[in-house]
């Protein structure tokens, strides 16, 4: 619906339409969680992967919780409630169970318990950099003339 307005002592405006007149912005207009991915932390916020892979082992896990649950003032919920795989802190127990259930959760919990864990031998090597050449080493039947 356009229509022509008018200004005091008769002059006219160009017609305009009803509403909202600002156009653009796209996709920040909208939703805006594209803008907090590099302010947000990631969600093991820092901690590398081959580090939570090996946390997860069912024979360290035990003391790795035990390690992580002590007392703490300074931790969301006392530092009573801890999720290995994410390395995060809950406030509570319905909280950690609700952090449990979450897909992102799910998600990373699979990516570390299935796949082999890209780690630091690894990455070295795709760089280039592979283990140190000490030289020629001499074998037991080999001579040198």
């Amino acid at each position: 619906v356009t229509r022509r307005r008018t200004l005091p002592g008769g002059l006219d405006m160009a017609p305009t339409r009803g509403g909202r007149k600002v156009r653009g912005g796209g996709k920040s207009r909208t939703n805006k969680d594209h803008r907090q991915s590099g302010l947000k932390q990631r969600a093991n916020k820092g901690r590398w992967d081959d580090i939570c892979a090996r946390q997860l082992q069912s024979d360290v896990i035990s003391k790795v919780l035990a390690e992580k649950t002590q007392l703490d003032p300074d931790l969301p919920g006392l530092g009573q409630h801890y999720c290995v795989a994410c390395s995060k802190y809950c406030i509570s127990a319905v909280a950690l169970e609700q952090h449990l259930k979450t897909s992102k959760h799910r998600r990373r919990l699979k990516t570390l318990t299935t796949e082999k864990i890209y780690d630091h031998k690894e990455a070295n090597a795709a760089a280039g950099r592979g283990d140190a050449d000490h030289g020629i080493t001499l074998r037991e039947n080999m001579t040198i003339d």
